[in-house]
């Protein structure tokens, strides 16, 4: 989709990340951008989930086959973004998802988007290594802001140390992004900037 952000995160989540990537996944729904994730617990289901409820587009990038959705739990969900997005995966159908598809899988969650959002990112995350994938691919990247005692916003506050654009509200995001290479139709009108989904 040519307006499109990911929102990624811990599986672990705090109360407070879980929040933030609801309102994130919902109003930057309701603004018409596709929000990208992983399908994973926490974070991940949080934003796909607050996009569904309003309507909006999702896409869930899988770390095994379409056919052996991960976690088992997700079934449900996987099958009601399919129907309002997509539910994509580079693994045979019936690949089981593993520790090391997933780093593999995260390329691809930085790729089709124009940006990543970390909601909430421990110091070993694999949130970080999708983040690196979207420095490489030219893609922004920004991060919230959490507790700083706590242990599983530690890798966030490192990406905003390392210059990530620090995000407070949905709008920022729109705002961080730069022009699109080509105008996009929305809402029956042209757009060329993402900021102009604010308004």
């Amino acid at each position: 989709d040519d307006l499109a952000i990911a929102i990624v995160g811990t599986r672990g989540c705090s109360n407070y990340g879980r929040r933030q990537a609801r309102r994130f996944g919902r109003e930057l729904s309701e603004r018409g951008v596709t929000v990208v994730s992983g399908l994973a617990r926490g974070i991940d289901g949080s934003a796909h989930r607050a996009a569904l409820e309003v309507g909006g587009r999702t896409i869930a990038v899988l770390g095994g086959g379409i056919l052996r959705i991960y976690p088992p739990e997700h079934r449900p969900l996987a099958a009601q973004i399919s129907q309002s997005g997509a539910v994509v995966s580079e693994y045979p159908p019936l690949r089981p998802s593993l520790r090391s598809t997933f780093p593999q899988r995260n390329r691809l969650i930085s790729g089709l988007p124009w940006g990543v959002l970390v909601i909430e990112a421990p110091a070993r995350s694999g949130s970080l290594v999708t983040a690196r994938h979207a420095t490489e691919q030219n893609r922004e990247v920004m991060a919230i802001p959490g507790p700083v005692d706590r242990a599983t916003f530690q890798g966030s506050h490192r990406l905003l140390k390392d210059g990530a654009q620090l995000i407070e509200h949905p709008a920022e995001v729109l705002e961080s992004l730069g022009p699109l290479p080509a105008a996009t139709e929305h809402a029956g009108r042209q757009v060329r900037h993402p900021a102009e989904l604010n308004l």
